[in-house]
């Protein structure tokens, strides 16, 4: 994961390779650990290859944890899969993405 603080009201981090069971675990730790610094957590999925159900399970509940504390989730610039996945699942509006034309 990278962090970049932007401007105070949001961080930027940006997500690589894939999210899976594997892995869900330590990058929810990570992204809660963020939940203090700026009221929105934009989650840049541009290098993102792979993400299973656990890992849209993990950021379903980081984003439902971070809500709880008056912060967001959102992601951005998804790549195809991962658009795919969110499209699937119905989860593209629960993430700030908007639907396909």
């Amino acid at each position: 994961m990278e962090l970049k603080n932007v401007a105070g009201e949001k961080w930027v981090v940006a997500l690589s390779g894939e999210v899976d069971a594997d892995n869900c675990g330590a990058v929810s730790e990570g992204l809660l650990a963020e939940k203090r610094i700026a009221p929105t957590l934009e989650l840049d999925v541009s290098g993102l290859t792979f993400l299973d159900s656990s890992g849209i399970s993990a950021l379903l509940q980081v984003k439902s944890d971070l809500q709880a504390d008056g912060h967001d989730l959102k992601l951005v610039s998804p790549t195809a899969s991962v658009r795919r996945v969110l499209e699937i699942t119905g989860l593209l509006g629960v993430f700030g993405l908007e639907e396909s034309a």
